[in-house]
C-alpha cells in the first residue's frame, strides 16, 4: 500500500523541476555500484536473433546480471512447445524455465528486474503475471521489435496500443516505428516518462556478423556453380495480415527447381505457417506432413526450421517471398529479393523497400523473373543498394548503443 502511494505521488509530481532534481540525485545515488538486473522473457527461438547481440553485449558487462525466462508458446502446437523450450536452455547464462513441474509459474517479481524485455507486443500468449500490464508494476517493460511493420493494417498489430501503453523504453527498428509510436502518448514521451528511440536494429548487426559463418546448406564444393533460391511463405492467407502466397506456388516452385540440374532451393515458412493452415482447415495434418517430405527426398531442395537463419541468407543467390521481415534483412546481403505481391495498404518505410525489390502477382511473372536473375540480369541493383544503404549507414552497431542507452537510464536519468 505505501509503496503504490509513493509511486503514485512520483506520477503525480514528478514534472516539478525541484521534486525531479531531488528524486534523480537520489537515484544516482542509490544506484551507485548496483549491477542491472534485467530479465528477457522468451517463448519462439526463431524470434531470438533479434535480441541475441543485445542479451550477449549484457551478458559480458559487469554491470548487468540478466536472466532468460522461457514460457511455453501457445501460438504454436503443444508437441512443437517443449522444442522451443529446449533451445534456450541450451544458451549461455541463466536460463530459468517459467512453468513448474506442477503446473505453476516461477515468480518473475521476485528476481526484482529493473528491466523487462519481450520478444513480441501480444500479451495474449503469456499468462497473467507475465503480461506487461502486470509486469510493469514493478519493473520496466523494454521491446526490440521482432519484425519489421510494413502495412498500415498490420500496424495495429505490431504496435498494439495496449502493450505498448506500458513499454517504457522502445527500441524501434526504424525512424518511421519510432515517430508512429512517440506521436501516440507524445505527452508522456515528451515529458521524459516514457521513451522511443531508434538507435539501429539489432538483427542487422548479427546479419553483417554472420557472412563468414557455415550455413546448414549450401556448403559443400559441388554447391558452388548452382543458382541457389530462399523461399519463404507467409503464415497467413489473411489479406489483412499479409497474405500467402504458399498454396499458388506450393507445387510450381519445388517442380521448377526440380526440373533444373542445377538449380536449388530452401524453403523456410514463417514458424507458425503450417501450424495454422491446420487450424484454419486450409490443410490437414497429414497434408502438411505428405507435403514436407519432398524436401527430404528430392535433391536440391531442401526444409528449413532452425532457429538461426542468417548465414543461410548469405549462401543464396536470391530471396523469393512474401510479405516478411526476412525481405528487410536480406537487404544487408544487396542480392535480389522477389517479392509476391499482396493486396494491402503498404507503409512509407515499405514503399521504399519495395522500390529495389522484383514485384510479382502470378506464377508467370514469377517464373520469368527467376529465369531473369538465374541469367545473370538485375536491372533494380542500384534501387536495391539505395535501400540496403538506408537501412545500414551509421546504425552499425545498434547492441551497443542500447546497452550504453541501458546504463543511462538506470545510473543517471
Amino acid at each position: 500500500m505505501l509503496k503504490q502511494k509513493a509511486k503514485n505521488f512520483y506520477h503525480k509530481h514528478m514534472d516539478n523541476p525541484v521534486l525531479k532534481g531531488m528524486l534523480a540525485g537520489y537515484r544516482r545515488y542509490s544506484r551507485k555500484g548496483k549491477r542491472l538486473r534485467v530479465v528477457l522473457i522468451c517463448q519462439m527461438p526463431q524470434l531470438w536473433n533479434k535480441q541475441e547481440s543485445v542479451y550477449l553485449q549484457m551478458l559480458r558487462d559487469p554491470q548487468f546480471e540478466c536472466t532468460i525466462l522461457t514460457v511455453p508458446d501457445e501460438s504454436i502446437a503443444k508437441e512443437h512447445q517443449k522444442e522451443s523450450l529446449a533451445f534456450f536452455d541450451r544458451l549461455e547464462g541463466r536460463v530459468i524455465q517459467a512453468q513448474k513441474a506442477d503446473g505453476s509459474w516461477a515468480s518473475l517479481e521476485e528476481l526484482r528486474p529493473d528491466y523487462v524485455f519481450y520478444q513480441r507486443p501480444y500479451d495474449h500468449y503469456l499468462p497473467e503475471c507475465y503480461r506487461s500490464g502486470t509486469v510493469a508494476a514493478y519493473a520496466r517493460i523494454c521491446y526490440i521489435p521482432y519484425c519489421y511493420a510494413c502495412t498500415v493494417p498490420v500496424e495495429a498489430s505490431c504496435y498494439h496500443q495496449a502493450f505498448f501503453t506500458n513499454v517504457y523504453l522502445f527500441f524501434a527498428e526504424n525512424a518511421y516505428a519510432r515517430d508512429l509510436v512517440y506521436h501516440r502518448e507524445e505527452a508522456l514521451y515528451g515529458a521524459g516518462r516514457k521513451k522511443a528511440l531508434y538507435l539501429g536494429y539489432p538483427a542487422l548487426d548479427q546479419i553483417l556478423s554472420a557472412r563468414s559463418v557455415k550455413s546448414m546448406f549450401w556448403e559443400k564444393e559441388e554447391d558452388a556453380g548452382i543458382f541457389k533460391m530462399l523461399w519463404c511463405p507467409r503464415w497467413t492467407t489473411d489479406k489483412n495480415l499479409g497474405s500467402s502466397n504458399f498454396f499458388e506456388y506450393k507445387d510450381a516452385l519445388p517442380g521448377l527447381v526440380q526440373s533444373k540440374k542445377d538449380w536449388s532451393m530452401v524453403f523456410r515458412p514463417h514458424p507458425m505457417m503450417f501450424d495454422n493452415f491446420v487450424k484454419t482447415g486450409e490443410m490437414t495434418a497429414r497434408e502438411a506432413e505428405s507435403y514436407l517430405r519432398q524436401y527430404q527426398a528430392q535433391a536440391g531442395l531442401y526444409y528449413d526450421k532452425e532457429a538461426d537463419y542468417y548465414a543461410t541468407l548469405w549462401r543464396s543467390d536470391i530471396l523469393i517471398a512474401d510479405l516478411t521481415t526476412v525481405m528487410i534483412e536480406y537487404l544487408v546481403t544487396r542480392k535480389p529479393i522477389i517479392y509476391c505481391v499482396a493486396d494491402i495498404e503498404y507503409n512509407a518505410f515499405m514503399k521504399g523497400i519495395l522500390s529495389g525489390c522484383y514485384c510479382v502477382e502470378t506464377w508467370e511473372e514469377l517464373r520469368q523473373t527467376i529465369a531473369m536473375l538465374s541469367a545473370g540480369e538485375d536491372p533494380l541493383k542500384e534501387q536495391r543498394e539505395a535501400a540496403a544503404d538506408l537501412l545500414l549507414k551509421g546504425k552499425e552497431h545498434a547492441a551497443e548503443a542500447i546497452v550504453r542507452e541501458l546504463k543511462k537510464d538506470f545510473y543517471y536519468k
